[in-house]
């Protein structure tokens, strides 16, 4: 069996026989086309190894190398995280700058003079449009707080978040959220300094629902919503068109019913 050793010098050999106690007949190993083989003349060697020797310097350049290339790749790492990171933040800041440009160049005096209202604390009620319109106080009741009534309990955990979505075109747009931390969901509002101001906005989206409702484009009227908001008028042909749909409604009902119970009869058993 080959012995294949290693000598201080780092050379690999094979073991040819003892000289000596002390010294050993080795014959170094060269590599021919890829090839290992013993070649050359033999020589005595003092001390051998089972493994390359490695000195503490050569140790030492290795474990520097390792550590050094393990932060070179960490560096070029950070490095790129960082470029991206501060190339977002310009794009963001660019977005935000041109929507701010944009923003102050289309809205409208209305909008900002809302917008002063909001920040300044004057808004006294909101309107709320869509499927269920109601007009609320903003200083008062659950629609503005909110409140944990768990197993009864009536707790306020504090006031809903109202945010405010700008638009590059110049629009801006209030939602109030289900919760204080803006989970839940949310539903577009409109704030308004008064009652009054709060009423002209439901009387003129109650008047674009009306006249959706009777050109058919819009299915259903909520008509016991909009009652529920003092002073909103309600058009006649809309309201003389919602009765029809009731009663046609309580007709196809009472017709089912009576199917129903006919059905119902024909099944029952007879008596003798």
């Amino acid at each position: 069996m080959t012995d294949i050793k290693y000598t201080d010098d780092g050379k690999k050999v094979i073991v040819v026989g003892k000289l000596n106690a002390q010294q050993t007949i080795v014959q170094e190993i060269f590599v021919s086309a890829g090839q290992e083989i013993p070649s050359g003349e033999n020589f005595v060697v003092k001390s051998l190894h089972d493994q390359p020797a490695e000195s503490w310097k050569e140790k030492n350049l290795r474990e520097l190398e390792l550590r050094y290339e393990k932060s070179r790749k960490t560096l070029e790492a950070d490095i790129a995280q960082q470029a991206s990171r501060l190339t977002m933040i310009k794009e963001k800041a660019k977005l935000h700058a041109d929507a701010l440009f944009k923003f102050v160049t289309n809205s409208n005096e209305g909008q900002l003079g809302l917008l002063k209202k909001v920040m300044s604390g004057q808004i006294t009620h909101v309107f709320v449009s869509g499927y269920s319109p109601e007009i609320f106080e903003w200083d008062g009741g659950k629609k503005t707080y909110d409140i944990d009534n768990y197993h009864g309990r009536a707790e306020i955990k504090g006031i809903k978040l109202l945010s405010l979505f700008g638009y590059s075109d110049g629009d801006l747009e209030y939602r109030l959220h289900t919760y204080r931390d803006g989970s839940g969901g949310s539903e577009q509002v409109f704030p308004a300094a008064s009652y009054k101001e709060a009423l002209a906005l439901a009387q003129a989206e109650c008047d674009l629902q009306s006249a959706a409702y009777l050109a058919k484009s819009r299915a259903n009227f909520s008509m016991a919503d909009w009652k529920k908001i003092e002073g909103v008028i309600i058009p006649e042909m809309v309201a003389e068109k919602y009765e029809e749909a009731l009663d046609a409604d309580r007709l196809k009902r009472i017709e089912s019913l009576l199917k129903e119970v006919a059905t119902l009869q024909s099944k029952a058993p007879r008596k003798e």
